[in-house]
């Protein structure tokens, strides 16, 4: 009965630790993140001919790239 018990305690503090392990990444990351959602949301702003002109200047440009 012991023997579990320290078992499961092992398991839950290995859990703990991949979690903190986790949430540290996401805080890391979420400066990157933020950047994004500012960007989609500027996007969003343009109208569809807006929108479609960028696109094709991109793929111009990667079309030159090659």
């Amino acid at each position: 009965m012991i023997v579990a018990v320290w078992i499961i305690a092992i398991c839950e503090i290995i859990r703990a630790i991949q979690n903190m392990i986790q949430i540290a990444a996401y805080h890391h990351d979420s400066s990157k993140r933020d950047n994004a959602y500012d960007e989609f949301i500027k996007s969003l702003k343009h109208d569809d001919a807006e929108f479609v002109k960028r696109m094709l200047e991109g793929f111009e440009k990667q079309e030159y790239l090659k």
